[in-house]
């Protein structure tokens, strides 16, 4: 089922090619490649992607195009149990759990999966002479299938404790609404856990038939981070993952993006904080103005009731005189082609509102009486939270991973720095006037609420009359 066929291979290549460039058409790696990073596309599809550092250990990851995104109503969290049997050699007929676990312990290595809404990624540290070992294991994973019912079921009650756990979790409660409000009837709403009535109808056949359609050659992108030179890497892929064969036509459906302004209150008095998070659509990881927005959100940064008043931002400085939250954090989640932009706070049951409105005060502010100081400090901010993506193996083989998955390549940490010598601060009033201002916003809050005004006076929170 998966051989490819001389005839097939000798123009599989240029056919790979142009799905990646047509597909990637929008939101291509703009400006120079990164020198360090080498990139090849074998003739199937699956990129691999290496940047050689001086470090006693290697990071290698299999990035796929999987998770909520791409799942239906009828199999939500499917992708999330592949998580869960990924690394007990539940998917191998040649290997044991046992054996798995001897053979990770044996080559001093630390094995990873994590799921996120559209990818889900298996992380490997070990030293660099055991790299093939690693791609021996991911590519098992995916070709070596042979699932289990018993382990399957026995992953169900894994899987439902593990609910239990996230629903005692307000902040994981609080941005799986947020997503639900937010993009209300797209795949981008679904949980990644999924729900617990369609969780407990998978079955081996279920998964495997997943596994079959959605784990694709053109899917995978295998990113290194450490002493594993390019070549070996493109060999062991090649001799694991070169004989998988996909429809060199058949492009991810990612499925509607819309973005819905609305609101979801879950009041509960019981609890003895309110939680709040309120956001805009943002410009998903593509977007031109994906930097802007960053410095934006690093503008109004964060803050808990740890620190002390002067950390030169305004809310911080609010938040702490006045006592409106226990703490505050400002986010961006970009996705590939949509993005959510906004704020989380907790506050005390009487204050919420009074935090809500100098959220919203800040965020005019920032559209259009932003001051040059608090500018160039935000920028500094968003440098050097794009210097901490790339420090050390892990991060630097995350980050590889994240841009070839979204731009078919990499940049330079200094290229994009050095976008932020183009923004200016009139550029900057206007991306924010154009994402946030006069914008409709999703709103979530869990605990006790009375104190939060209906979605109307939020929402006629988002402009200011101007003369």
């Amino acid at each position: 089922m998966f051989l490819l066929s001389t005839k097939m291979f000798k123009n599989f290549r240029s056919i790979a090619r142009n799905i990646f460039l047509r597909r990637y058409c929008d939101c291509q790696l703009t400006g120079p490649p990164d020198p360090n990073t080498a990139f090849t596309i074998l003739a199937n599809g699956v990129r691999v992607a290496t940047e050689v550092i001086s470090s006693p250990f290697t990071c290698i990851s299999m990035f796929v195009e999987a998770g909520p995104r791409f799942e239906t109503a009828c199999n939500n969290g499917i992708t999330h149990m592949i998580e869960h049997m990924a690394y007990k050699g539940s998917f191998m007929s040649t290997m044991t759990q046992s054996e798995l676990e001897y053979s990770v312990i044996s080559m001093g290595g630390q094995l990873t999966v994590k799921t996120l809404r559209e990818i889900q990624i298996f992380t490997a540290k070990c030293p660099a002479e055991y790299a093939p070992n690693v791609i021996d294991i991911f590519s098992r994973i995916l070709l070596d299938l042979s699932i289990d019912d018993a382990k399957v079921e026995e992953e169900k009650r894994n899987i439902c404790l593990e609910m239990i756990d996230t629903d005692n979790d307000p902040k994981a409660v609080l941005f799986d609404y947020l997503h639900q409000t937010a993009f209300q009837g797209t795949p981008l709403a679904q949980r990644v856990i999924g729900p617990s009535d369609t969780v407990q109808k998978f079955d081996a056949s279920s998964i495997c038939s997943f596994i079959q359609a959605h784990y694709r050659p053109y899917k995978l992108v295998i990113a290194t981070a450490g002493g594993v030179p390019h070549d070996q890497m493109v060999r062991l892929t090649e001799s694991k993952f070169g004989h998988m064969v996909g429809d060199p036509y058949c492009e991810s459906n990612v499925g509607p993006c819309r973005f819905t302004g609305s609101q979801i209150i879950y009041r509960d008095d019981s609890m003895p904080f309110t939680y709040v998070a309120i956001a805009v659509e943002a410009p998903g990881y593509c977007s031109p103005d994906f930097l802007t927005m960053l410095i934006a959100s690093c503008m109004i940064g964060s803050w808990d009731r740890t620190q002390g008043p002067h950390l030169g931002m305004p809310l911080a400085e609010a938040a702490a005189v006045a006592h409106l939250c226990v703490g505050y954090e400002s986010f961006y989640i970009p996705y590939r082609d949509v993005g959510l932009w906004g704020i989380y706070f907790i506050s005390k049951r009487m204050d919420a509102e009074d935090m809500l409105l100098n959220v919203q005060d800040q965020w005019m502010k920032l559209c259009i009486m932003s001051q040059a100081s608090d500018f160039e400090r935000g920028k500094f901010f968003a440098r050097l939270k794009l210097a901490k993506r790339v420090e050390g193996v892990v991060n630097s083989c995350m980050d590889i991973g994240t841009q070839v998955m979204n731009t078919c390549g990499r940049k330079s940490l200094v290229d994009t720095i050095n976008q932020f010598e183009n923004i200016k601060l009139n550029n900057f009033k206007g991306v924010c006037e154009k994402y946030i201002y006069d914008r409709c916003p999703a709103v979530v809050a869990l605990g006790p609420t009375e104190v939060l005004s209906d979605y109307t006076r939020i929402r006629a929170g988002m402009y200011w009359l101007r003369l």
